[in-house]
């Protein structure tokens, strides 16, 4: 009787679990945009999904995950440990996937979306246990009024910068000899097209007005580094807007713009090569900075290219 009542249990079990897997299976939705030549998969609202989210996304939702994300865990850790030695602080700020926040536009179930929810902790809690300062994003995301993410764009929104600039700030104040203060600026509503094609859509966005001024964000002592999340609405061009993006958000608090390294594509390595460059061909650089602060697409966790531990400074030569 035990023995059948233990075999009925584990079979419920898995049985739930497969369920909770195959409703609906985000990868089979991406590879089959991807077979049909498109770079989304959509939603049945509007929203528009990228095909890498998507199968991050079903990751997450895997009682794998920590294996899928350990590359990426271990490269952040040394990174951190690197800063660290050099004075300077590391604050993560991945960006958490919208299917997360939006897959019931997708068919996610209540029970898919706390797998999904459990892995991100999974991930968020083994970067801690590893002496990295993570802000987690997911539970203000969470709770927000408005739409942290544009819903044809791969990019967060106006709305979910400012969440992200408050959290950040509130981060930075912790650091001894920053100074900072509220984030304020104008709102304006825009018209964006956004990357991932469909209509166009307005977003809501602020502007601080803060003047970049490369030379003083050069020697500034808080460094954003990362992806395009940096570069959304601050670059302007493609990126839709000038002005509106977490720096400008930052030089607000800050009262001054941070310097920014960012790259296109994924900030999981090149980001830090870039930062490593600048770092070895510059001597005292790094005694300039007080914070990094690392933006990345939350995805890159396990769909990035590779994740490789860059030295940011040359090794000492050996004796």
């Amino acid at each position: 009787m035990d023995r059948t009542f233990r075999t009925l249990t584990a079979f419920f079990a898995l049985a739930g679990f497969a369920a909770v897997q195959a409703s609906p299976d985000l990868s089979s939705q991406a590879d089959a945009a991807q077979q049909r030549g498109e770079m989304f998969v959509a939603g049945s609202d509007g929203r528009r999904f990228l095909p890498a989210e998507l199968r991050f996304a079903a990751k997450l939702a895997s009682p794998e995950i920590s294996k899928f994300a350990a590359p990426a865990v271990d490269a952040i850790a040394d990174f951190s440990g690197q800063l660290k030695a050099q004075g300077v602080s590391l604050v993560l700020l991945p960006v958490p996937p919208k299917a997360l926040f939006a897959g019931e536009s997708l068919g996610v179930s209540p029970e898919q979306r706390q797998q999904m929810q459990a892995g991100w902790k999974t991930i968020m809690e083994e970067l801690a246990a590893r002496g990295v300062v993570v802000e987690d994003l997911s539970e203000v995301f969470a709770g927000a009024q408005d739409d942290p993410y544009c819903r044809r764009d791969t990019h967060w929104s106006g709305r979910g910068i400012a969440l992200a600039a408050d959290v950040v700030s509130s981060a930075l104040a912790k650091s001894e000899g920053l100074q900072v203060g509220p984030v304020a600026g104008l709102w304006k509503m825009q018209k964006i097209q956004g990357d991932l094609g469909g209509d166009p859509e307005e977003v809501s966005l602020r502007f601080p007005g803060i003047p970049a001024d490369p030379a003083a964000a050069r020697n500034h002592p808080v460094l954003l580094l990362g992806d395009s999340h940096l570069l959304v609405f601050n670059a302007g061009g493609d990126l839709h807007a000038a002005g509106a993006g977490l720096a400008d958000q930052l030089a607000s608090a800050l009262g001054a713009m941070p310097e920014v390294i960012a790259v296109r594509g994924s900030g999981a390595t090149s980001a830090r090569m870039n930062l490593a460059r600048r770092a070895r061909g510059e001597p005292g650089y790094l005694a300039s900075k007080k914070v990094v602060v690392w933006c990345f697409a939350g995805r890159d966790f396990t769909e990035a290219d590779a994740w490789k531990k860059i030295p940011i400074l040359r090794p000492a030569p050996a004796h």
